[in-house]
């Protein structure tokens, strides 16, 4: 009977060092707890800064965007309560996407140039609609934004 309660007491021991008590999402090699960098996924103004500055004929959208965060090209969109031309902008990088197939995007910054067709005065509103993802494969909803540059 003694050696049968050694037994229980060395293989309680043998299992309590093991990794069976590891934190979910604990990788004890590198150091890193997948858990915790998943919170490390910035908020959606800081990961894309959003600026608009009107022109005497344009209004310029500035996106400040964060290292390893990326925007959609085709997932910019501007309205207005005035006439406004089409999208100026450079070209981006070519990403093929699992859900949008073949796309283009724009890292590190990304300037858009608005022509403002009717003249108008100096005060009026724009709601500017965009999308982006982390490379770390989240992916912020469509963001939706008024300004009055």
């Amino acid at each position: 009977m003694a050696i049968g309660r050694w037994i229980i007491i060395f293989l309680t021991i043998c299992v309590s060092g093991s990794d069976w008590n590891a934190a979910p999402g604990a990788d004890e090699f590198s150091g890193s707890n997948r858990l915790l960098d998943q919170a490390e996924i910035l908020p959606v103004d800081e990961a894309f800064s959003l600026t608009a500055t009107k022109t005497s004929d344009a209004v310029q959208l500035y996106w400040q965007i964060m290292p390893g965060y990326y925007l959609y090209r085709h997932r910019l969109k501007a309205t207005s309560e005035v006439s406004l031309g089409e999208f100026s902008m450079s070209p981006g990088l070519g990403k093929h996407d699992e859900y949008f197939g073949d796309v283009e995007v724009y890292y590190g910054e990304l300037n858009v140039d608005i022509p403002i067709n009717d003249g108008s005065g100096d005060s009026f509103w724009l709601e500017v609609e965009y999308q982006g993802c982390a490379d770390a494969g989240i992916c912020y909803p469509p963001v939706k934004k008024r300004l009055s540059p």
